[in-house]
């Protein structure tokens, strides 16, 4: 029987820190699909070539848990419990700068056995590093930063690109051991 490895990464920032577009080009590199409108809680296989042939989905929340928290019955805890997470071994969930739901997101994901790794990005952090070094300090498995400077437009779009490129590499090297 193989040894499996659950990973949960939560994407934290609160709204215009490039979460979603994040979560749309990490689907175009690995999964070979162009989204304009993601639609929520979907499940993805990884394109074959990118992983010799082996199996493997990731499911995507796309919009932060504060957003659609009253269709997922106002807490976090529903929100897993109530067949919204879609328990991939590889899941993107994304949250605001609201610690105790991000304590909560941490829990659940911990109860299910995910390895669960906080991913916070630069431009959340340069308006709020006070609230982003609390969850920063709380129990993660793991920390990833995303240099991600204020910008618009094109560069916007261009950092963003080259980031979910990064991301996508990192994931890959993981995976393939």
């Amino acid at each position: 029987m193989p040894i499996t490895k659950k990973l949960l990464f939560v994407l934290i920032g609160n709204d215009k820190t490039g979460k979603t577009t994040f979560q749309k080009r990490l689907i175009e590199k690995l999964h070979g699909i162009t989204y304009t409108k993601l639609e929520c809680n979907n499940a993805y296989s990884v394109k074959p070539d990118l992983l010799d042939d082996k199996e493997l989905r990731i499911s995507y929340a796309n919009r932060s848990y504060q957003e659609k928290a009253d269709d997922y019955g106002g807490t976090v805890d529903n929100y897993f419990a109530d067949n919204h997470f879609n328990p991939t071994d590889i899941a993107v969930i994304s949250s605001h700068l609201n610690r105790q739901d991000v304590e909560d997101i941490l829990r659940n994901g911990k109860e299910r056995f995910y390895n669960v790794i906080g991913v916070f990005f630069t431009n959340s952090i340069a308006i709020n590093p006070g609230l982003n070094a609390q969850i920063s300090a709380l129990n993660w498995d793991e920390r990833l930063v995303v240099e991600n400077p204020h910008a618009s437009g094109s560069v916007i779009d261009k950092q963003i690109d080259e980031n979910a490129d990064s991301f996508a590499d990192l994931l890959i090297k993981r995976l393939k051991g």
